[in-house]
Parts: structure tokens; sequence; C-alpha cells
């Protein structure tokens, strides 16, 4: 049932997405960095972070788009929502302007790696006509319209996040359709919010850790490593306009290192776009450019971007459901085995086994030097809903509490991280049992 509402939600998402139409509105290169300049439901992310953006559209053409950007935003930790900002000046020859917004994300698990977020900004909108360089001041059409025109401003995302590393966005970024009065005769101009829709769906997955083995000083000994970033990123972005300008752009991120990228993308109806970026430390550097050929031959000397992120603090954490214990599952029968005595190998080295050997996983919380402490420690478990049980090593002569014991090293592994981080029985860790076949 779960997966089906899952896939549910991702055929209505893509419904929403291509019966929506839209206007246009400003583009960046540089959304896969931060997705959260289209869609306020990106406000949740790991890390707070923090990005400055200034794009030069177009050089050496008069009155070419330049566009400034400053952004905020950030996952409060173990909680489900986030909040962000953003601040942008955006100038294109005589009419300028600028906006600022505050907003508000919430996420709603869908089984426990799978999440809907919903995002919801608000501020307000400046637009203004610099008529020192309109060439006939006199014009009905701008003769008061150099006065600041402010408005609110509103915009609203859905993001649906997949734990296989598929997302699916949408998002209105004009909830208050902006008027534009003239003078005269003129009528006024407005705009709906249903006229402006971005769409975005990307996969993005990180490499899982890894065990590995390492030497150091002549000795191998076996490491888990760092998470690793997701080797390759690709993007699909839709933006349908109601006046004729609908854009369709596809991207691609290759992650040659933790610390090094490249990238390209192909926008309709424009052309290629390259990217390179940086990533050290808390800092991000990325650059992005547009061929001067684009929109048509010779049009410019190129468009530029240039991105830079600062990551602050330490990584958040989303409150997910508390899972289902698999150590407090009733069990249907009761199994004895304070004298366990089958082979047991140091759990902290065990790194072969021999021929038809098996593997047993053990879910162990504390560890006695005598039985009658082990078996006291045991019955408190078990009145507290575990499924306790102990079992004697012969091989340092000590009594093990467990009360998980499987044939699978990832139920082991996901019973202790559960254990860790919703219950108090912080010192569960995982041993190991070789059994050897006769």
């Amino acid at each position: 049932m779960r997966y089906f509402f899952n896939s549910l939600i991702v055929l209505l998402l893509w419904l929403c997405c291509v019966s929506a139409v839209a206007q246009n509105y400003p583009v960046y290169n540089s959304f896969y960095l931060n997705p959260y300049l289209y869609n306020p439901a990106e406000a949740l992310t790991d890390y707070t972070q923090i990005y400055l953006l200034r794009r030069q559209q177009w050089m050496s053409v008069e009155g070419a788009p330049v566009m400034s950007t400053l952004t905020f935003n950030t996952l409060m930790n173990n909680s489900r929502a986030g909040f962000g900002g953003k601040v942008s000046s955006y100038n294109r020859g005589i009419l300028s302007t600028t906006d600022f917004s505050m907003s508000y994300a919430y996420a709603v698990p869908l089984g426990q790696r799978n999440w809907l977020f919903m995002g919801l900004a608000f501020g307000a909108i400046s637009n203004q006509i610099d008529m020192t360089k309109v060439t006939d001041p006199n014009d009905p059409a701008l003769a008061n319209a150099g006065a600041n025109n402010m408005q609110p401003a509103g915009s609203f995302g859905m993001l649906y996040r997949s734990g296989s590393g598929l997302n699916i966005g949408i998002s209105l970024p004009q909830l208050f359709p902006p008027v534009f009065n003239s003078p005269g005769s003129f009528t006024s101009t407005t705009v709906s919010p249903s006229d402006q829709v971005f769409v975005t769906v990307y996969y993005k997955k990180k490499m899982d850790s890894r065990i590995v083995t390492k030497s150091k000083g002549g000795v191998k000994r076996k490491v888990k490593t760092q998470e690793s970033i997701a080797p390759l990123e690709m993007y699909f972005n839709y933006k349908y306009s109601k006046w004729g300008n609908s854009q369709f752009e596809l991207l691609g991120k290759l992650n040659l290192s933790q610390n090094f990228w490249v990238g390209a993308s192909y926008r309709l109806p424009y052309g290629f776009t390259g990217n390179v970026g940086f990533n050290i430390n808390r800092f991000v550097l990325a650059y992005s450019y547009e061929p001067g050929n684009q929109p048509v031959d010779v049009f410019s000397q190129g468009s530029h971007e240039v991105v830079l992120g600062l990551r602050l603090g330490q990584q958040k954490k989303f409150k997910r459901a508390a899972p289902v214990l698999r150590s407090t599952i009733t069990k249907t029968t009761e199994k004895h085995t304070a004298r366990f005595q089958e082979t047991t190998a140091d759990p902290n080295a065990i790194n072969q086994q021999s021929q038809g050997a098996t593997k047993k996983f053990y879910v162990v919380i504390k560890v006695f030097n005598d039985f009658t402490a082990a078996d006291v420690y045991k019955r408190k478990l078990t009145g507290e809903k575990y499924n306790a049980e102990v079992f004697y090593n012969p091989q340092d002569k000590k009594y093990y509490v467990h009360v998980l014991e499987t044939a699978k090293a990832t139920e082991a592994y996901e019973e202790v991280k559960n254990l860790k981080r919703y219950t108090k029985l912080t010192g569960a860790r995982v041993l190991i049992v070789t059994t050897t076949g006769k």
C-alpha cells in the first residue's frame, strides 16, 4: 500500500506539471547547486547554506539583463521544518526589479525513505523604470511610471524526494499577480499565478559508505569510508510560458572528486552552457558560460554566471518516523542460549571464514563477566518488551546480552542504528559469530 501511495504522488505531480502554464522569469544556470532559487520547498537542506550569485547576460549588448541574488536556507535540526530567505536585484534596460522573500518549508514522510516537501514564501517586489534612460519622457505610457511600484510577492512549491535519488518538483513563483497600471486610455494589465510554473526532475544518488582494507605501519585493518558524492547527477527542467517562450533544459553534472566537478546543459531554444565548480571545505565556487552565438550567431560576447557558497554549522538531521524495531517484535517461540557454544570470533577482527562456515549477526547491548548479572539485565530488557537473550562466548569467557539474532548483516546494522537513534540503548553493536558446518 505504501508503494502504491508513493507512485500515486509521483503521478499526480506529473499531471500537474504537464497541465500548468507559465510566464518567463529569471534564468539561473547554477540551479543545480541551489534549487531553492526556483522552489521554496528546497529550503530543507542538510546544512545551513548561503549563496551569492552574479549573472551578466549577453555581454556587449546594451541594456542586457544583470542579476544579483543572495539566498539563505536551512533545516531546523531534528525537525521536519526549515526556513530560508532570498534577496535579488534584476536589471534589464530601463526596467529594474528588486524583491525580497522569506519562506517556510515542511516535510511529510512517505515511509522511511521517501518524503513530500512543501514550501511557501512571502515578501515584496518593487518594479521601477529609470526615466533618465528613456528617450521620450513624454510618452503617455511612461509618464507616471517612474515611481516605485511596490507590491506583495509570494511563491509555492512542492518536492517529492525518493530514497532512490529521484526528485520531482513543481513551483508557482508568482502567487500574487503584479498589476501594471498605465495612465490615460491604457487599461490595467494583470498576470495570473498559473501563468508561471517551473517543473524539475533530477536524479542525485550518493554512494553508500563501504568497508575497505587499509594498511598503516605494515598493519592491515578494516575501516569505513566516508560518504562520497554522487558520481553523476542529471537534471531536467521545464518552463512553460503562456506567452510562447517555453523552455526545456537538460543538464549533466560529473563529480570527478568530492572537490571538483564539470557539467554541461542544453536549453531550448538557446543552446549549450558549460559549468565548472570547486568545493573546498565549507566553500563553494562555481562558474558557468553561455557562448555568444546564443540565441543567434554573433549576438553578444557570451553570458557569465558566478556563484559563491558557504556551508555553516554541523549536518542537520530530519526527524523521521520511529521505525518498528525488530528486537521488539513478538516471537512465537522462546530460545534459551545462556550457554551458547558456537565458535565465536572477535567482533572487531573477523576477516575470513573457513570452508562451509556460516555467519550469524547478533545485536549486542551489554557484556558481563558473570552470568547472574547478565541474566538480571536480560530480564530488565525483557520487561521493556525487548527479545533479550544471553549467550556465553568461550573465547573471552564473557556473557553477551543480545536482542536480535539474524543471518542478514543489513538487518543487524540497521537495528543498531535505530536503537542508537530512537532508544536509550546507545551501546548497541553488532557481534559476528562464525559457525563451522560439519
